[in-house]
């Protein structure tokens, strides 16, 4: 048991001491523990990401079969696709004015102004920023 006591304290020791690095020191540790170049992220990526290497390397990692139940389980992300073609036409009532947009390709038309986002089209009607999708009701 002594053993395990005194793995758990360099296990604890290390996590430690990894909370109080510097991004340079945890990306030169990085570096140790994974054999590459850190990834261009942020000192709170690189010390979680070093934390669970560290816990890994001692504990041993997650056993084949769980990998594989991980991995193949996992629903596949598909793009979305815009429903919106050219020459649609989005209508928003707003403050008691109605107001329409026309798709343009991959733009929005408004008012004569071309937008590159349906956020930007929301902005110019309300002054502030709105995610265009919400603002129009298409999500």
């Amino acid at each position: 048991m002594a053993t395990q006591n005194s793995k758990d304290e360099s296990v604890r020791r290390q996590l430690l001491a990894l909370a109080t690095m510097s991004r340079p020191e945890l990306c030169e540790k990085w570096r140790d523990l994974y054999g590459n170049e850190p990834p261009n992220s942020g000192k709170e990526f690189l010390c979680r990401r070093l934390s669970y290497r560290v816990q890994e390397l001692f504990y041993g990692g997650l056993d084949a079969d769980l990998q594989v139940v991980l991995t193949s389980d996992a629903p596949k992300a598909r793009p979305k696709k815009s429903v919106l073609r050219d020459g649609a036409k989005i209508f928003r009532d707003w403050h008691g004015t109605r107001y329409e947009v026309t798709v343009r390709g991959n733009k929005y038309e408004y008012n004569g102004t071309l937008y590159r986002s349906l956020s930007g089209v929301a902005k110019a009607i309300t002054g502030v920023l709105w995610n265009g999708k919400t603002f129009f009701g298409m999500e």
